[in-house]
């Protein structure tokens, strides 16, 4: 499931490869994540916790696995998505949602790489993801639509939507329900 689509509330697919989003978070208390790899070796970076700062109520948590290729130019990532959401029709219950998804990364500094998918529609819309090393687990992602084409009409031009920012802080969140279900499972 492309990130930002809905999920299906009861689609129940097991993907080929389920990572273990508890032994990301696990794994980032020993190993830490660190992309500044030394040239001709590649690396291995955990991105442990990342929370939604730009919905600091939402119960939307990633947490990605990534490896620096040996010119520490590119990063390829795997990413694992946590979502708890609510419904009017058990407004009790969460429903935890997963979602896993890939990203090739490109470095554009020391501690900065940029991943850019798609360019679709009349405005050419691109989603352009930055995700930024501040050292050991402090990770921040940051996804911006952005329009390729802003001459193409004045709706394009105007096009300026504000990024949705994930941080590695406040990861703790108080919890709108009682009882926990499956949502979905996607890939």
């Amino acid at each position: 499931m492309p990130r930002g689509a809905e999920p299906s509330a009861y689609t129940l697919r097991m993907p080929k490869r389920l990572p273990a989003f508890a032994g990301l978070l696990a794994a980032a208390l020993f190993a830490g994540g660190d992309a500044r790899a030394q040239a001709g070796r590649p690396a291995h970076v955990t991105i442990p916790f990342l929370a939604n700062a730009t919905k600091p109520t939402d119960l939307d948590f990633e947490g990605g696995e990534c490896d620096v290729d040996a010119d520490g130019a590119a990063m390829t990532c795997q990413f694992q998505q946590v979502m708890l959401t609510t419904s009017s029709l058990a407004p009790d219950t969460c429903f935890v949602t997963t979602n896993h998804y890939d990203r090739v990364f490109k470095k554009i500094s020391p501690v900065r790489w940029i991943n850019t998918q798609g360019a679709e529609g009349p405005c050419g819309v691109a989603e352009e993801t930055t995700l930024q090393d501040g050292g050991s687990v402090k990770w921040t992602m940051e996804i911006r639509k952005v329009a390729t084409k802003r001459d193409a009409s004045p709706a394009c031009a105007a096009m300026n939507e504000r990024p949705e920012v994930m941080s590695w802080q406040n990861v703790r969140r108080a919890l709108p329900c009682t009882f926990v279900q499956p949502g979905s499972l996607s890939r």
